[in-house]
């Protein structure tokens, strides 16, 4: 129960930042992982990993030649995160400075899954946190989001970003969709 108090204490202090009241299902968290080929080789970046949940479901989705990093920019939950999974890099940072949070990473980037409550920041972060995006994505790679919009159009943070698959989880709470987007 230590990991639910922990997300609804972030959700009451930082609303902006976590954008959730509750934290991911189990249900959401696998039908996110499930979008990454399982085949596929490099790194698998998440941003926002909370308590872990979406953290879980990458792990064990993931195959052999795959690495995940986990970015979370509360110091509070990246802790949390580091203590629950040992053998998993944790940076604590902003997604703002993807670049400088990875500059010591040299694997392909594959994959972003982000948690980001995209919809709640401000266009200048949204630009923000696109262009670190385009500067450590691979062509190719795939940017995975979701949202609590479920009938928006969605937001891509990079115009360089494409939409190719969308789907919705009904059993979430709130219901959500994933958007996923091909890196031009």
């Amino acid at each position: 129960m230590r990991g639910f108090t922990l997300f609804l204490r972030e959700a009451i202090t930082h609303p902006s930042t976590v954008g959730a009241l509750f934290p991911s299902s189990k249900r959401l968290a696998n039908t996110l992982a499930k979008q990454i080929p399982p085949h596929s080789k490099g790194l698998i970046i998440e941003l926002g990993a909370g308590t872990g949940a979406i953290t879980d479901s990458l792990l064990h989705q993931k195959s052999p030649q795959q690495e995940l990093i986990v970015i979370e920019q509360s110091a509070k939950l990246a802790e949390h995160l580091i203590q629950r999974f040992p053998n998993v890099k944790v940076i604590q940072g902003d997604a703002g400075h993807l670049n400088q949070l990875l500059d010591s990473v040299s694997a392909p980037i594959q994959a972003i899954v982000s948690s980001l409550p995209l919809r709640t920041l401000s266009p200048y972060i949204i630009k923000k946190i696109g262009r670190e995006i385009n500067q450590v994505l691979q062509e190719g790679g795939l940017f995975i989001q979701y949202t609590y919009s479920l009938w928006g159009d969605p937001l891509a943070p990079s115009p360089h970003l494409k939409l190719i698959h969308r789907q919705w989880v009904w059993r979430n709470l709130p219901p959500a969709r994933i958007d996923v987007f091909y890196r031009k």
